[in-house]
């Protein structure tokens, strides 16, 4: 039942993706599965991304979703958007890389935003599933929504 469901509801945001801008929610973000990876030259390891259906469906899709702001250096020039507060993010242990999104502003959107600012974002969403030096979200052409 609850399969039959989400798989109308799939059907259903698939469309209104192919027609417009999608109003997503962190919720959408979750058909991610991780595999941990060795990488034997850097002796570390990593979670590598696998995207389920639903995620890749809205892979290069232009989507608007809201979250708070969070700065990715000092001068405030970079930022992420994250499902969670600052304090609760992923960057502080607090949640799973699927709960942020790298901000690629557009040069009008850019200047400081404050942490924690709750504000809904318009960009074209990417999926990375295989640069472990990158997010496995990002949003281009990003730029506020009023």
């Amino acid at each position: 039942m609850i399969r039959a469901y989400l798989g109308l509801l799939f059907s259903l945001f698939a469309l209104s993706v192919l027609h417009s801008q999608a109003m997503i929610d962190w919720f959408a973000l979750n058909d991610v599965q991780f595999e941990k990876v060795e990488n034997a030259e850097l002796a570390l390891s990593y979670d590598q991304a696998t995207f389920g259906e639903w995620s890749k469906s809205l892979d290069g899709q232009e989507v608007v979703i809201s979250g708070y702001m969070i700065p990715m250096d000092a001068l405030g020039t970079s930022y992420a958007l994250s499902r969670n507060p600052n304090a609760s993010c992923f960057f502080c242990g607090g949640a799973g890389p699927e709960t942020v999104i790298r901000l690629w502003m557009q040069p009008e959107a850019a200047k400081r935003y404050a942490t924690d600012e709750y504000l809904s974002w318009q960009g074209r969403l990417k999926l990375n599933e295989s640069n472990q030096y990158k997010f496995i979200y990002e949003l281009w052409e990003a730029k506020p929504v009023n």
